[in-house]
């Protein structure tokens, strides 16, 4: 697979091509079905400002962007960049609150978040569009005057602390820390960035205030910064707004930081780190150095390359593998991107015949690399990845304004403001030579191989995540025998891709605003919708085979599982040119069945159906290849055992209530499942199964038939029943269940669902209403003020229909009886929160509520989703978000009262205390039975 990290993306800057270069608005390229407009500006502080008018958006948003990263830490203080992004969340001299920022976007329908990486910070945020000028006046103010409350400077080291703590299994983490400590540490990319209580120490000697004010002066200077503000005002009104607001960001006419110093090590190259993982995975990822990419942005020479190392297709490196047993996934992409020197990478997931024969692997890449020098580098397949790039562009579909604020500041650190849209799409100059000098890069003198394996047993440790590696060279023997003598006659470089669109006309718009019944037969069902509102020549198609038997034993859902797996394993070398070419295809069990979706450009969409119908209707199930996956899906059961805590706990609370099966009853069925169990239950599958389709978008009535009569006449059968709805168990009243895991992580977790008494929309609005309340105060308690863990969250907690709350932590600092006795403290005196509770502030959470209903479709996809998940659930009308907000508008003051009075009625709790604390003195508390015994009497959630 071709895969692109958010770095790279950012450098692909540029002029677009002529066909292109015509969708110019103001100053700002944009492609033609692009709603915004632009206008980009610089203030007297040389603020970089980039300001965007939808006047039908439902949300505002705004980013800033700060040229500066964790790469820019003092070497003895590691994590202080991202502990000043923390910390200016926590007050400012015009809104000194701790809380205030953070409570005013989500009681306004909004949310927030930053990220720091190694070259630059980013602050974004989200609110209904009529709240932008006040939220803005507080984002502003980080920038501005931010108080850096000393009360804080402790509780927040400890923050950044438990941020660290809790990925401290993770094996992304672990082995990226390997890799960068073997590197050069004269560069300061390779240096611990996260932070801890032991780099962020604050002593009376050296007080860590007063360095994060100095290093906030010194890079936290508008000459660094980059705004994008999306509103639904007009373009005069926002710069009038950032005028206003943001003119009084300091400018120190500061430098920003740079590092030219090699990332290797000098005679490094070429060297074999293996590292222990904690997870049951088997990878291999090549390393390779090379020159910088930033320069050449309109032959993106790296991204041609990845794009034919990390195709799936026929004749394809990866089927070249997997055919060989060696392994079951692989990806390229560019890794390192600084302005002086890039780096190459390709992955893969291997067996355990891979992991063995890794030599033979490692040389398989370089037949390969070797085909491409020879006969790759191709005029017609670079045009044909620029005239997908146009189609992309020419028909690009909104984000979400949250994302697109923040994508665009990243980017215009990098680019003229005019480039930031367009820089993505530019492919305007094939330079050969230049191919062939990063291939010639791409050679075992200049590799650092990383292996991952949880039986590496490893003779140094890594000090930061305390991982176990070892380090050796390759010897002259080794490297000669991954020379190329020969190449795999079976490799080939892929031809050119049949699934690009050619008619990408748009029919006429409709006047019918939800999907209709267009063919309803026994155990077969078609709703459709042509739908071109979103200017997109795209539909989607939507199918599910349901049957009763697909979940009634822990036995035949690994079987639903694994024929799913092994339908999208048949069919991805055939349709990996459809996915290139914009086309989609997914195939996911579920409890009723499985379902697939279709997605894409849809001129090619029958070509698309036809192919996966009859790979349903003919599954081709190899021996070899049901072993390989089996394994996978048994790793895959392992892994599950080593997720962060927090997601442990609130995945049981799923598998109680819901008909699920535990871990251990599914690795049980799936050790002694045979591949004749498999094509038994495939062939029963296919008896009489109910069918339902939707089909949306730029689809006609006649067209779509065309489609559902390709799934009806190769799949339908007569006499199939419909199979009954999915139930989400009813947790006892009053009993406070509570079920404790024992998870080998020494983070504490808890997970406390309070489920409301039936699924009446009166009930859903109440509960969506109460969340909203108080998700901020429970996330100011027990994070910011008493620093119980980075991970601390309220949710609503929706299962199917049946509405809840869930409160969940994850803590390094405290054991599971004082996770529970605090969430109990905070919803105790939360009761004062109800009560003082006055009208206007009722509206304000309600017009919060009501505006995350509602919230605008901004894609074909987000639209479908939502038809589907309502026709799942048999709401057939399609109004369910109509009818949610109007019981939000009628919530009183009255309802929330006694709504909260017996809020916690039926509760239930998954906890895990971890290895740190001393272990609970009674075993972990299995509820499973009980929770059975209530799903076999019936006792489910009622509709009301």
């Amino acid at each position: 697979m071709l895969t692109l990290s958010m770095p790279r993306l950012v450098v692909f800057a540029g002029l677009l091509s002529a066909v292109l270069s015509t969708s110019v608005f103001a100053d700002v390229e944009k492609s033609p079905n692009d709603p915004n407009v632009y206008r980009s500006l610089t203030l007297d502080n040389q603020l970089r400002v980039l300001l965007i008018s939808n006047p039908k958006s439902d949300k505002a948003a705004a980013s800033m962007n700060v040229a500066v990263g964790s790469s820019a830490n003092p070497k003895d203080r590691a994590g202080l960049a991202h502990y000043l992004e923390h910390m200016l969340f926590l007050g400012t001299d015009k809104y000194p609150a701790a809380d205030e920022y953070q409570s005013f976007i989500r009681s306004h329908g909004g949310g927030h978040n930053a990220y720091t990486s190694m070259e630059n910070t980013n602050y974004f945020f989200d609110v209904a569009a009529d709240n932008l000028e006040p939220a803005l006046d507080r984002f502003a103010q980080f920038f501005i005057a931010p108080l850096f409350d000393e009360k804080y400077v402790d509780r927040e080291r400890h923050a950044v602390h438990s941020e660290y703590q809790s990925k401290i299994k993770d094996d992304y983490r672990r082995s990226y820390a390997v890799t960068k400590s073997l590197m050069n540490q004269q560069n300061s990319h390779n240096w611990f960035a996260v932070g801890s209580l032991e780099t962020l120490a604050n002593t009376p000697e050296r007080p860590i205030r007063k360095e994060l004010i100095e290093f906030y002066q010194r890079y936290y200077s508008a000459n660094l910064m980059a705004l994008a503000v999306q509103g639904r005002e007009p373009l005069d009104q926002l710069e009038q707004m950032v005028r206003e607001k943001f003119s009084a960001v300091k400018n120190y006419d500061s430098k920003a930081f740079e590092t030219k110093t090699s990332l290797f090590n000098p005679k490094q190259l070429p060297q074999l780190v293996k590292i222990k993982s904690v997870k049951d995975i088997r990878s291999l990822t090549l390393t390779f150095p090379t020159a910088e990419t930033r320069s050449h942005w309109e032959s993106k020479p790296l991204y041609y390359i990845s794009n034919l190392i990390g195709y799936e297709g026929k004749g394809s490196l990866l089927s070249l593998l997997k055919e060989k047993g060696l392994a079951t996934s692989l990806s390229a992409s560019q890794g390192h991107d600084l302005d002086n020197q890039a780096s190459f990478m390709v992955s893969m997931r291997l067996t355990e015949q891979g992991l063995e024969q890794y030599q033979q692997v490692i040389q398989m890449v370089f037949q390969y690399v070797e085909l491409l020098k020879q006969s790759g580098i191709q005029k017609a397949l670079f045009d044909e990845e620029k005239q997908l790039s146009n189609i992309r562009f020419t028909f690009q579909e909104q984000s979400e304004p949250i994302h697109m604020v923040s994508g665009l500041t990243r980017q215009m650190q990098f680019f003229p403001t005019e480039k930031v849209i367009s820089a993505n799409y530019t492919f305007n100059e094939f330079k050969p030579e230049l191919i062939k000098q990063y291939l010639d890069q791409i050679k075992p003198e200049n590799m650092l191989v990383t292996i991952k394996a949880r039986n590496v047993k490893g003779n140094q440790t890594e000090p930061d995540y305390n991982v176990p590696f070892e380090v050796s060279q390759f010897n002259a023997e080794t490297l000669k025998s991954f020379a190329v003598k020969a190449i795999d006659p079976k490799l080939t470089v892929r031809s050119t891709n049949p699934f690009i669109a050619q008619d990408l006309d748009l029919l006429a718009a409709e006047t019918k605003q939800a999907p209709y019944l267009l063919q309803d037969k026994q155990g077969f069902e078609h709703w459709h919708l042509t739908d071109v509102s979103f200017n997109v020549p795209k539909a989607n198609a939507y199918f599910t085979l349901q049957t009763p038997f697909a979940n009634t034993s822990a036995k035949n859902w690994v079987m639903n599982s694994l024929f799913t797996e092994m339908l999208q394993e048949q069919l991805n070398e055939t349709l990996y040119d459809a996915y290139l070419a914009g086309l989609g295809t997914n195939i996911y069990p579920h409890m009723k069945g499985f379902t697939v979706r279709l997605s894409g450009y849809n001129d090619k969409l029958d070509l698309l159906t036809k192919d996966v119908v009859s790979a349903i209707n003919k599954p081709d199930l190899p021996k070899e290849r049901f072993e390989i996956l089996k394994q996978k899906y048994l790793d895959n059961l392992a892994n599950q055992l080593n997720d962060k805590p927090y997601n442990q706990t609130t995945s049981r609370l799923y598998e109680l209530l819901l008909p699920q099966w535990s871990n251990a009853e599914e690795r049980r069925e799936a050790e002694k499942l045979t591949v004749r169990d498999l094509a038994a239950y495939a062939a029963k599958l296919q008896e009489t199964p109910d069918i339902k389709l939707l089909t949306h978008g730029n689809l006609s009535a006649a067209d779509a038939e065309t489609i559902a009569s390709q799934i009806k006449d190769n799949l339908w059968q007569s006499g199939a029943k419909e199979v009954a709805p999915v139930q989400v168990v009813q947790v006892p009243r009053q009993q406070l269940l509570t079920d404790k895991l024992v998870i080998d992580h020494d983070d504490s977790a808890i997970s406390v669902l309070l489920q409301g008494d039936n699924n009446s929309n009166k009930e859903k609005a109440e509960f969506s209403v109460l969340s909203e309340i108080l998700s901020a105060p429970f996330y100011n308690q027990l994070r910011t003020e008493k620093q119980l863990g980075y991970i601390v969250f309220g949710t609503p907690l929706q299962m199917h229909k049946t509405p809840g709350i869930a409160f969940i932590v994850q803590s390094p600092v405290a054991d599971g009886k004082t996770l529970v006795k605090e969430i109990d403290q905070f919803l105790m005196q939360s009761s004062n929160l109800i009560s003082q509770l006055n009208q206007e502030e009722l509206n304000k959470f309600k017009r919060s509520v009501i505006s995350r209903i509602t919230k605008q479709d901004k894609k074909l996809s987000s639209r479908t989703k939502r038809f589907w998940r309502e026709l799942d659930w048999g709401e057939t009308e399609f109004d369910t978000r109509k009818k949610l907000a109007e019981a939000v508008e009628k919530v009183t003051l009255d309802d929330l009262s006694k709504r909260y009075a017996g809020l916690f009625d039926r509760r239930l709790t998954v906890l895990s205390t971890g290895k740190k604390f001393e272990r609970p003195a009674t075993e972990p508390t299995q509820l499973t039975r009980l929770f059975k015994q209530r799903r076999d009497q019936g006792a489910f959630t009622p509709d009301n």
